[in-house]
């Protein structure tokens, strides 16, 4: 297999990987309190696991960077450390909206074409000081 093969099976996956994490923000996006809302969290944070680990072996440092981001953000979220409330679903839905445009611009070989800097900041602000 060359490196466009993996370059095509990784943006294949990423693809799916990310409308899985679209699906469900939206579901916790409508009940971020209810019974669902962990399996919703942990899905998120696998499929955003999954895109890091790939983006990491393929060497697409921005991917790489914000996946880590948001995967610690999720975690946060799992171990009941972060609340999920409307200011923390419309970052996690920018950095999902930005985690699908940089995957396919990684693969494109123009992943520097999208500034990150500012949604790191806020998925940062998230952390505990």
């Amino acid at each position: 297999m060359n490196t466009l093969e993996y370059a095509e099976l990784f943006l294949s996956e990423s693809r799916e990987n990310v409308t899985a994490v679209n699906q469900a923000l939206l579901e916790l996006e409508r009940d971020a309190e209810g019974p669902g809302a962990a399996a919703c969290v942990d899905a998120i944070f696998r499929a955003v696991h999954t895109i890091k680990g790939m983006a990491a072996t393929m060497g697409y440092a921005a991917v790489t960077e914000l996946s880590h981001e948001l995967e610690t953000v999720l975690d946060r979220a799992r171990r009941r450390e972060l609340t999920i409330d409307s200011t923390v679903i419309d970052i996690l839905l920018r950095a999902a909206d930005s985690l699908e445009r940089l995957v396919e611009l990684a693969v494109a070989g123009r992943e520097g074409e999208l500034d990150i800097a500012s949604l790191v900041a806020d998925l940062g602000s998230l952390r505990p000081m």
